[in-house]
């Protein structure tokens, strides 16, 4: 019986994929996959050649889902109404990808609820080229043709279990729940990263725009600079403050750590893969600049904690970003 559900629930998904992509195959035979302003105005032409149901936006998402929650994968709820854009499905933004409009939800004619995603900046296809389709048992099931939008759907309706990567499915998608790693005192901050570098000409254009807070810069191979940019500016990074607070959160006896204190004869508490973060020992930058060659960060041990004003072309400092 295992075997049989298993092969029933492969089937629901390849189809639902496959129905999906077989409107947006027509859309690009037309030239019509985009690029569109936002998730609403490419939904409004994908609705031409895809029947839909019923339609739901960002802030009635619940109204085109059955159940209020969804149980991710390290068992915690979700609340479906939460999914208001990319980043509840786990979607970057950078020069190639821009899912920050808001998601739209629908249910399909035959009763699949999807919720959906448009990447911005995604690029037209080109209308007289043929995309090749991946398989499931020997069945096609989507091309790239689906790749501008990032979807999550349900192939079960109200029964259980309701859990993401099982009858939850993300198509395109990168996961679902909050972008939050971790939360300190209401900012949102997502998972850490190794940034990369800016060169020196790049960063001499970030600070002539003056966009990303950037004063001054590294002669070269700038990985301070280079998390400013993919946070989208100083403002976007973590303070000394806030990166005394997460030290707070991983070691024995909450220590209060100030903004530029070291702490000294800690035991680390073994948390900090619960918040993202990886085992100490570890660098973080925040987004205050010391001048062209140092940024402060803070080191995590498993003893201590410490602050300095590290050289800005220090490849193993990670970044930060705060989310929504």
């Amino acid at each position: 019986m295992t075997n049989v559900n298993d092969r029933v629930n492969a089937e629901k998904i390849r189809s639902a994929k496959y129905k999906f992509t077989k409107a947006t195959d027509h859309m690009k035979s037309l030239g019509l996959i985009g690029p569109y302003s936002s998730t609403d105005a490419f939904v409004d032409e994908l609705q031409k050649y895809f029947k839909i149901a019923k339609r739901c936006d960002a802030e009635h998402i619940r109204a085109c889902w059955p159940t209020d929650t969804v149980k991710l994968e390290d068992g915690k709820e979700w609340k479906i109404a939460k999914t208001k854009t990319g980043k509840q499905l786990k979607m970057n933004t950078d020069d190639t990808h821009d899912y920050t409009s808001n998601n739209v939800a629908i249910i399909t004619a035959d009763g699949t609820p999807m919720i959906l995603n448009y990447n911005k900046k995604c690029e037209s296809l080109d209308p007289m080229k043929t995309y090749g389709w991946s398989t499931s048992n020997g069945k096609p099931e989507t091309n790239a043709t689906a790749g501008c939008v990032a979807a999550v759907f349900e192939i079960n309706g109200t029964s259980r279990p309701n859990t993401f990567r099982k009858d939850v499915v993300a198509f395109n998608a990168n996961g679902l729940g909050s972008a939050c790693a971790l939360e300190i005192d209401g900012k949102c901050f997502g998972a850490p990263f190794s940034p990369t570098p800016m060169t020196y000409a790049e960063c001499e254009a970030a600070v002539a725009e003056g966009k990303l807070g950037i004063k001054a810069c590294y002669y070269d191979n700038d990985y301070w600079a280079g998390a400013v940019k993919q946070c989208g500016g100083v403002d976007k990074m973590p303070t000394k403050a806030d990166l005394g607070k997460i030290a707070s959160l991983l070691y024995e006896g909450n220590p209060t750590v100030g903004a530029e204190q070291d702490v000294y004869d800690l035991t680390y508490n073994g948390k900090a893969p619960e918040y993202g973060l990886p085992e100490p020992y570890f660098y973080v930058w925040s987004g205050e600049e010391y001048n062209s060659g140092g940024a402060y960060n803070r080191y995590f041990d498993t003893t201590g904690t410490y602050w300095s004003d590290y050289s800005r072309g220090y490849s193993l400092s990670l970044g930060l970003c705060l989310g929504e």
